[in-house]
């Protein structure tokens, strides 16, 4: 008969636990290499981009969706005027309260990044935490990515 052996299981649990998948959203720097924010993610949460329009000078609001896949998806934008690169009006925009509002069908993406300017003054924020890049150094390159890692790998290197 199969005898179960308790002290070659157990082991075997707690490395099976510390193993075991997660998924966060982690905001980085490419050229230096920093980790900015790292907290566990699941389908359904968002986060929002916000930005001043370089050339327009007024604020400028990105809300982003985790997928069911992991990916990142532009779901809103919200802007008080016109500028390059912003939707004119036309299917989708619509004035909301002073602001110009576009429900956007993106592509979901596997990251989102942009170069930091001191112009802009860019800032991202997820639940409770906002960071604020305009303390990094003008034409540093910020990503943000749904990532996987170990949960034991998680837990000891921080979740920030």
């Amino acid at each position: 008969m199969f005898k179960v052996k308790w002290k070659y299981l157990l082991p075997l649990f707690f490395l099976a636990v510390f193993f075991y998948p997660v998924h966060v959203l982690e905001v980085g720097t490419k050229k230096s290499e920093e980790i900015l924010l790292r907290r566990r993610v699941s389908p359904g949460d968002e986060f929002q981009f916000q930005y001043t329009h370089s050339v327009s000078k007024t604020p400028v609001s990105g809300r982003f969706l985790i997928t069911s896949k992991r990916m990142i998806k532009n779901i809103e934008t919200q802007f008080f005027s016109y500028g390059p690169g912003l939707p004119s009006t036309g299917e989708g925009v619509a004035i909301e309260k002073g602001a110009l509002k576009a429900i956007t069908d993106a592509e979901e993406m596997k990251q989102f990044s942009f170069f930091v300017s001191p112009f802009t003054n860019q800032s991202l924020k997820f639940r409770d935490r906002r960071i604020d890049f305009s303390s990094l150094k003008e034409g540093e390159v910020v990503c943000v990515e749904v990532r996987q890692y170990p949960i034991g790998e998680y837990y000891l290197y921080g979740t920030e």
